[in-house]
């Protein structure tokens, strides 16, 4: 089973307990059918169900209608008393259990008709805990009820709480080593490893490393807060002393708020997913690594015809990325920007030497072969496979919003944004560097220009952003 499988089976499993057990206390107090009817409906909504109840006072018990509607609206199963729409097929053991659910409603309602003494078990809910197919612990967290009624006691804001619980660590494993274990299913007992209940009951400490401390601050928070349902990541240790990263979920049972004597733990062990991300990231790096080698390798292949060139290149890099961090945009959009703008002239490496070292300025023939390094450079990396993500960007970053740019004079949806990026940090850079063929322009002349192209030529929310990185004080 994958690990979205799992997760997706946790929470309609979570949902689905809560729901059956606060149904069956709905069952058990109702003093009439009508609040019997009100309190369900309120369970299923204050549960993130969508519910519709419909009934005449004399009509048959067939004629309730309980609709219980998943995130997707796709299959449904009909029950006596109910109809479930769910995203995916319900399990065999949630199909039994919102049956069971669906009988017990249809009983409940009969006993108020005839007046009789109504008596529910949480037979169902053990059906649910016992079979479930990930590890479930139900605990005794008096104990935590205690701590924190004597932190409590102590008269601790949530700021200074975490001030306390920072210097008290010893006090939170002692807290979390006093929780008890009630009850666990099959899966849990699999999971660490365990060959009986008798094996794993009373085996918390073993269970819970030093590793917790942290989880177990954030969970001491959130009940000091009120909260009912915490979930986490943490490590855990089978009976024979193997590590496991899981994802917990901790949730009280309803009626229990007060005294936390009984809480429900799901637990997903998740270190093999996690295990496969620091490969992954470790690959990643060891990728990103010989990408940046081979940017340096091309940088330095230009340097060789125009010095200039790969100098420039270097500065446009680093305005371009600091533009694309100002932003916010996502990490590895930022990325792309950087090594987009490392190689966005690599296309002169075409262009004769001559005239990319020309002392004065180009004729108009010698500018027409300039302009068509975007091209050439979207050519060279569009045939290597780690830069052909990058290769439309170097293709755009000559263009301009009112389509007076080159190769293809696109317009401005046409455009995309690193290339707008870049394409403002490229100007920038080359009015401010010295050419043999004239003077550098100084910080004011560079922003009346950005300013003057501004939604014409240029990105307006990349103008305004360069032109405050460039008033802070921005040095190439």
């Amino acid at each position: 089973m994958s690990m979205d499988m799992e997760r997706d089976q946790l929470v309609r499993l979570n949902r689905i307990l809560g729901m059956v057990i606060e149904c069956n206390q709905a069952l058990v107090r109702a003093k009439d059918e009508k609040e019997l009817i009100e309190n369900i409906q309120g369970i299923l909504k204050k549960e993130s169900f969508s519910s519709e109840i419909t009934c005449e006072p004399k009509s048959e018990l067939t004629t309730y209608k309980t609709h219980l509607v998943f995130p997707l609206v796709i299959n449904k199963e009909s029950f006596g008393c109910f109809q479930v729409y769910t995203d995916k097929q319900l399990s065999d053991i949630e199909y039994t259990v919102m049956k069971d659910l669906s009988d017990d409603i249809a009983y409940g309602i009969s006993a108020l008709r005839n007046r009789k003494a109504l008596e529910i078990s949480e037979s169902r809910y053990k059906s649910l805990f016992e079979n479930a197919p990930v590890a479930l612990l139900e605990e005794d967290f008096s104990s935590v009820k205690e701590y924190i009624d004597k932190l409590k006691l102590l008269g601790l804001d949530i700021n200074s709480l975490k001030e306390y619980l920072d210097n008290h660590t010893d006090e939170i494993m002692d807290c979390l080593n006093r929780i008890k274990i009630l009850d666990v299913n099959r899966a849990c007992l699999e999971l660490y490893k365990a060959k009986n209940r008798d094996e794993l009951l009373g085996s918390l400490d073993v269970i819970i490393g030093e590793e917790s401390k942290e989880i177990g601050k954030k969970f001491i928070i959130a009940l000091y807060k009120g909260e009912t349902q915490i979930e986490g990541e943490n490590i855990n240790y089978t009976l024979d002393g193997t590590p496991l990263i899981v994802h917990t979920k901790s949730f009280v049972l309803p009626g229990y708020e007060d005294s936390l004597k009984r809480v429900i733990v799901s637990v997903i062990d998740i270190t093999e997913q996690r295990n496969l991300e620091i490969n992954l990231r470790e690959s990643r790096k060891e990728i990103k690594n010989a990408l940046e080698g081979m940017i340096k390798a091309f940088s330095r292949t230009i340097e060789i015809k125009d010095p200039y060139t790969a100098g420039h290149q270097l500065r446009v890099s680093k305005l371009s990325t600091r533009i694309a961090k100002r932003m916010n945009l996502k990490e590895e959009d930022i990325e792309t920007v950087e090594d987009a703008s490392l190689l966005h002239d690599i296309g002169k490496i075409t262009v004769p030497a001559e005239i990319l070292n020309k002392p004065a300025r180009l004729t108009d023939v010698e500018f027409e072969i300039v302009k068509l390094h975007p091209q050439a450079g979207y050519e060279i990396l569009s045939e290597i496979k780690y830069f052909s993500h990058i290769a439309e960007i170097i293709l755009q970053h000559h263009e301009r919003l009112d389509g007076s740019g080159y190769p293809k004079g696109l317009k401005d949806g046409e455009i995309v944004l690193p290339a707008r990026i870049i394409g403002v940090a490229d100007v920038v850079e080359a009015m401010l560097s010295h050419r043999p063929y004239r003077p550098r322009y100084n910080l004011e002349e560079v922003i009346n220009e950005l300013k003057k192209g501004k939604g014409i030529l240029y990105e307006p929310e990349v103008v305004n952003i360069c032109v405050e990185i460039l008033k802070e004080g921005f040095s190439f």
